[in-house]
């Protein structure tokens, strides 16, 4: 299952039509051009994963909530989209707390 961020990250591509490249996502097949999600890492110890909508094709994650933060139509684009998002919580927060950022932005029971 995939909770989408409210205030989703994109990039030039996804930002034309976002409903269309969160469809490609949470379809569960797979693509010839997927769709790269950017999530808060599944290991607390990491900051931000980057997966593959074809990786998502996987029971692993149809089982368990998949919080995404953005998205991105290249993993070039998706590698330079979590640098920003990062850069961003830094300048806001004086951290990395990429967690606790989202937590903060997100509606009070959201488990992140």
């Amino acid at each position: 299952m995939i909770d989408w961020y409210a205030n989703l990250y994109m990039d030039s591509e996804t930002s034309k039509s976002p409903e269309m490249y969160k469809q490609i996502a949470e379809s569960g097949k797979l693509h010839i051009t997927p769709v790269y999600c950017i999530a808060i890492a599944s290991n607390e110890a990491n900051l931000l994963d980057i997966i593959s909508s074809n990786e998502l094709y996987f029971k692993h994650y149809k089982r368990n909530t998949l919080h995404v933060i953005g998205i991105a139509a290249s993993y070039k684009t998706a590698l330079r989209l979590a640098s920003d998002i990062l850069l961003e919580v830094y300048k806001k927060t004086d951290t990395f707390d990429i967690r606790n950022f989202v937590k903060s932005q997100t509606e009070p029971g959201c488990d992140i």
